[in-house]
Formats: structure tokens, C-alpha cells, sequence
């Protein structure tokens, strides 16, 4: 059988057996070109670093699924003068090199997750945007500050009153946190009685987060910003096709400058 064939009759196999039979796939069919993957990511990371002379990051935003050609220099440049950031001191990196699409389930979701893990251990992001589907994923997985101690109480209540705040439901983080849920990814069963679990398996076989109005939550915690009306990510085409969003990393070493930039987007 070709290696083609097999790679199909693999998935088909696969179908709805969730995302981490997924995972344990392709690491056992792709693992070669996972480990390459990553070991170009910490190269591309490592060039980057040395490229800016080994000068300490002002700010490092990781922009994932980004759609525009431009983006990178565009915002980095922008933002350097909104800031008026020395950059013989510090270096800006607007890293547009990630996509994470979970529902084609492909090394590249796996090289990206590694990367994102990488990038926290060693508390290097700053600002995380995405399309809806992305920035919730990472919120629920309690990756992104929640914005109440981030920006101020006047500020928060204006984007909420203009409706352009993500929420992610606290108690569904704890449950993704908790050993009910480890127990269920090993068990694949599930208390239906229980919404945050039947949310955690809806995504487990569908690679896609039913994402509840904030209405339908009892705890939400506000945790991105829309950022479609940005004159910055219009410009360069960042996501032309779809509502991004910008969250602040919750290990941030830089909250400030994260703010800032998120400020800069917002213009």
C-alpha cells in the first residue's frame, strides 16, 4: 500500500476519536518532520534574536493565521514610532510565522502549539492575536491575561459597552485545569450533565470551540480585545477574512509595552 493510502486509511480510522488520538498520530507517522519542524523553529527563533544583536525585546506579539504579506514589517515599523521605541537598545518582533488550524490537524498545528509552549516557558510573548477561534482556544487553556488586571476600569467598561470583548467562561478553565477532564481524555467518557465537559468533548471531536455568549456565562472573564476596527491591520491585511482578535499573555514580562501595543492596534 502506498504511503499516500495509508496516511488515509489512518484518518479515516481517526474520525472522531478526538484530538489527542489525533496528536499521538501524527507524532507516530510525522515525527521526523515534527522534530525538524521544531528544531527550525528554535533556529528561526535563535536568528531572530541574534539578528537583533542580542538586544532585550521591547515587545514580542505573536500573530497566528496571519493573512497579510506585509504585516510583519508594517506593524513593527509602526509601532517603533507610535512608541518611539530605541531600537538600537531593544528589538520589536511581530512574528507572523505560525497557523494553527485545528481542523486540518496537520504538523503545522503541532509545530505551532510546541512553539506557543516554548515561547511561555521562557516568558518571551508579550501580545498574542488571532482569529476568534484561536484566541478563545488559548484563553480556555488559561494562556491569556484576564483584561481586568490589565487595562483600566473606564477603559475596560468602554469596550464592553461597545461589544468588543471575548469572554471565556472561568469555570470552563477549571475544568479544562482539573482531573475530571484528564480522566476524560484518557476514558473518552464524560458526565453530560456537566456543560464545561460536554464543551471540552465537543471541541475533543470536532477541532472547534462552541464559544457561549457572554449571557450564558456564570463567571466570564474578559480576556481579548476585537480588533476589526484597527486602522493598523486594515492597512497591511492582516486578517481580511476573518474578526481578529489581541490578547496579553498572561507570563507577559513586559504588561506595558503589551498594553501599549495593543493601544497601537486599537487606533
Amino acid at each position: 500500500m502506498a504511503v499516500r493510502d495509508e496516511i488515509r486509511e489512518q484518518r479515516k480510522k481517526l474520525k472522531g476519536q478526538g484530538f489527542k488520538a489525533h496528536l499521538e498520530y501524527f507524532w507516530e507517522y510525522y515525527k521526523i518532520h515534527t522534530a525538524v519542524a521544531l528544531v527550525a523553529i528554535i533556529f528561526i527563533v535563535t536568528l531572530a534574536r541574534d539578528i537583533a544583536n542580542n538586544k532585550p525585546y521591547a515587545l514580542y506579539a505573536l500573530f497566528i493565521n496571519n493573512q497579510g504579506s506585509t504585516t510583519q514589517e508594517y506593524l513593527q515599523e509602526g509601532y517603533v514610532s507610535y512608541a518611539g521605541i530605541d531600537t538600537n537598545a531593544e528589538a520589536v518582533l511581530v512574528d507572523t510565522s505560525s497557523n494553527f488550524l485545528s481542523s486540518s490537524m496537520d504538523t503545522t498545528v503541532v509545530a505551532t502549539s510546541e512553539k506557543i509552549m516554548a515561547l511561555l516557558s521562557a516568558k518571551e510573548l508579550d501580545v498574542m492575536v488571532g482569529d476568534e477561534q484561536v484566541i478563545y482556544h488559548y484563553g480556555a487553556q488559561e494562556t491569556l491575561a484576564d483584561l481586568r488586571n490589565v487595562l483600566s476600569a473606564d477603559k475596560l467598561k468602554e469596550l464592553e459597552d461597545a461589544g468588543l470583548l471575548m469572554y471565556v467562561e472561568q469555570g470552563y478553565m477549571d475544568y479544562l485545569a482539573s482531573e475530571e477532564y484528564s480522566n476524560y481524555l484518557a476514558s473518552k467518557k464524560y458526565d453530560e450533565n456537566n456543560k464545561y465537559a460536554v464543551m471540552a468533548a465537543y471541541y475533543d471531536e470536532n477541532f472547534e470551540e462552541k464559544i457561549p455568549d457572554k449571557s450564558e456565562m456564570d463567571n466570564p472573564v474578559p480576556i481579548a480585545i476585537n480588533m476589526s476596527g484597527s486602522a493598523a491591520l486594515t492597512e497591511c491585511g492582516a486578517y481580511n477574512n476573518n474578526v481578529p482578535y489581541a490578547a496579553v499573555v498572561i507570563n507577559s514580562q513586559r504588561p506595558d509595552r503589551a498594553l501599549e501595543f495593543l493601544e497601537y492596534l486599537m487606533k
